[in-house]
């Protein structure tokens, strides 16, 4: 299934649920996630991972608004590509959001688009599963597409 709004696209396998949502106007974000989401959930989805099942893989892409010392393409948000493959050393409970047991997590800031972004991505479960749940994210991640937001033109990065 493909998941597509605001200039943002994602392929969904099947068995995964997303949805692609602003809440505040020139700003998405995007969840996915092989389970069933909360409908009403924050950027993180905090919600989402608090009932992740052990196995499961959560994603969200969550948009900045750039002034007031956020540049797009620039410090935290110089990196132009998804950290692709993912490196599961880059996971771990102190990256997450809200720790939870049995939960790792990563961040990535990066600029797509002229658009700043983070990359959030949860994993639960044992450590004997991550190898098949980072090949699941890997393969998820790679169809991600993301335009200019639509009416106004991707932003210079110098």
């Amino acid at each position: 299934m493909k998941l597509e709004a605001h200039a943002i696209s994602l392929q969904l396998p099947g068995g995964w649920s997303g949805r692609i949502f602003r809440r505040a106007p020139d700003l998405a974000t995007l969840h996915a996630g092989d389970f069933a989401l909360a409908l009403e959930d924050g950027e993180f989805g905090d919600r989402s991972t608090g009932r992740m099942p052990p196995g499961a893989c959560f994603v969200a892409l969550t948009e900045y608004r750039p002034g007031t010392g956020l540049t797009p393409g620039a410090g935290l948000f110089a990196p132009r590509t998804l950290p692709l493959p993912l490196d599961p050393t880059g996971f771990g409970a102190t990256r997450l959001a809200h720790p939870r047991p049995g939960q790792a997590g990563m961040q990535h800031f990066l600029t797509l688009s002229g658009r700043p972004l983070c990359l959030y991505l949860v994993v639960s479960g044992v450590r004997a599963e991550r190898r098949r749940q980072l090949l699941a994210l890997d393969r998820v991640l790679r169809s991600l597409r993301v335009g200019p937001w639509p009416g106004r033109s991707a932003q210079p990065v110098s």
